[in-house]
């Protein structure tokens, strides 16, 4: 997939199950899914500015990159280039030899709903909690997304001091250089 661009904003959430009745209210649910993300990096310390995401998706393994485009009224716009990877051995052996790093594994539990042109997700992510996430994937209408997404968590009476504005590697990867 390329050429697309994922905007989103997400808040943490603090009863899930209250939360999840909010979201049955205006959603349809689709599925649940588990997310084991494996995260590669060239850089050596600190955070790092860019990376690749590795998913295992059973039969095959889906490599993820995104660029950050902006961000604008806490939603992030990232341009998103995705593919199928059979040989993750040979994938693997590539990146090695080119001097990538694993650096962080994200493990996350979604429930999936949909909201007109939303998808809508209930996330639980290991050593972090409860959060949702609202996605819309665009061509080339980023701006009607946003207040799409806007509407969304209007509807749903997230309050803004809820809103995470950081991603889910950079929490974990904060969580793990505390200690």
């Amino acid at each position: 997939m390329e050429g697309w661009y994922e905007v989103e904003l997400k808040a943490r959430v603090k009863d899930s199950d209250a939360f999840r009745q909010k979201i049955k209210k205006i959603a349809k649910f689709v599925k649940k899914v588990k997310k084991i993300d494996d995260y590669y990096t060239l850089e050596k310390k600190g955070y790092p500015t860019k990376s690749l995401r590795i998913r295992n998706q059973g039969s095959f393994h889906l490599v993820n990159f995104k660029k950050r485009v902006s961000y604008v009224q806490g939603i992030y716009t990232k341009k998103e280039t995705e593919f199928n990877l059979q040989d993750i051995k040979g994938f693997l052996a590539v990146l090695k030899e080119f001097g990538f790093r694993l650096w962080i594994t994200k493990h996350k539990e979604s429930e999936v709903y949909k909201y007109k042109s939303a998808s809508i997700e209930l996330n639980h992510l290991r050593g972090l909690g409860w959060f949702v996430e609202v996605e819309i994937l665009t061509v080339d209408n980023v701006s009607e997304a946003r207040k799409t997404i806007l509407a969304i968590f209007k509807l749903l009476g997230i309050n803004k001091k809820d809103i995470e504005k950081k991603g889910y590697t950079k929490l974990l990867w904060e969580k793990q250089n505390k200690k």
